[in-house]
């Protein structure tokens, strides 16, 4: 089997810390980054400098390296730092998405965005790949204006779209399910959604379907998510019974109490797309709770 040359950006980021853990042997990562840390990366070849306020083609024309496909995970994920700096999100979002898609457009190169639910209003679940996009936010009208980029320039693309992943974060990452354990353990208050309702997704599966997605000739828009579509305060109560811990530190609360900025209330994705023949097929986060659970440090 033929070597794929890939580069992921944001590496250091969460999900790419993921998408390392479960390369593929017929694979060999590239990685960019604004900054470099002082953090190691596992099975990375060559890390390189991409500033995504900057012109992106100009960056990228630096490697000289042969790249067969980017799957671009970089952005502004922050909804309440998108909603204060639109400016900001559109830029590193929508624009420089754009320029690397011109780029891989220009060389020939596969690109693999990681797109969110949160293109949706929320009014309508579930939502499948022909889902009309319409969000309410500002994170995520860039991450809708960088999906329109992307498939008004380039060829060959997958966009993968995906809801709340769960899992331990990695080599310095920080996820959902670290705070939760933290204010657990130290017996907090754990203010959780009870409103707002999104389809959960086991980490490690979102990455191995990332990877199947990225090493196909599949084109278009998939939807990447958990079974069941679930709102936090019912997840933080399953959590803990996989513990074995009461409920008494969950508290229930509602989006309107704790955001001032608006966020749709059920986004829930379903996946009709295959992969290669094969269904893209995630099972509830209710029936991974214990595998993340096994995975805390």
């Amino acid at each position: 089997m033929a070597v794929k040359r890939v580069l992921i950006t944001g590496i250091y980021g969460y999900i790419s810390q993921y998408l390392l853990r479960f390369k593929p042997n017929n694979v060999e990562v590239y990685g960019t980054a604004r900054r470099q840390y002082d953090r190691p990366l596992p099975h990375v070849k060559t890390l390189f400098s991409l500033d995504l306020f900057q012109d992106v083609q100009q960056q990228l024309d630096s490697i000289n390296e042969p790249i067969d496909v980017i799957i671009h995970t970089a952005a502004e994920s922050k909804l309440a730092v998108c909603e204060k700096q639109p400016e900001l999100a559109l830029r590193v979002n929508a624009r420089a998405t754009g320029e690397l898609a011109a780029w891989c457009q220009l060389n020939k190169v596969r690109l693999i965005y990681l797109s969110t639910d949160i293109v949706f209003k929320g009014d309508k679940p579930p939502y499948d790949e022909n889902s009309s996009p319409d969000p309410i936010n500002q994170y995520g009208y860039s991450k809708w204006q960088g999906e329109l980029a992307v498939q008004e320039t380039l060829n060959d693309f997958a966009i993968g779209r995906i809801a709340l992943a769960l899992a331990p974060g990695l080599n310095g990452t920080q996820n959902f399910i670290d705070w939760f354990l933290n204010r657990l353990n130290h017996n907090e208050t754990i203010p959780l959604f009870k409103d707002e309702i999104r389809t959960p997704t086991y980490t490690a599966e979102l990455a191995k379907n990332f990877w199947r997605l990225a090493l196909s000739n599949e084109k278009g828009i998939f939807h990447i998510c958990g079974g069941q579509p679930l709102d936090r305060y019912t997840l933080g109560k399953a959590l803990c019974d996989v513990l074995g811990r009461g409920h008494e530190l969950l508290k229930p609360v509602s989006l309107n109490d704790m955001t001032d900025y608006p966020r749709p209330v059920d986004v829930s994705l379903k996946s009709t797309r295959t992969i290669d023949g094969r269904p893209l097929k995630i099972a509830s986060i209710l029936n991974c709770l214990t595998r993340i659970i096994k995975d805390v440090k």
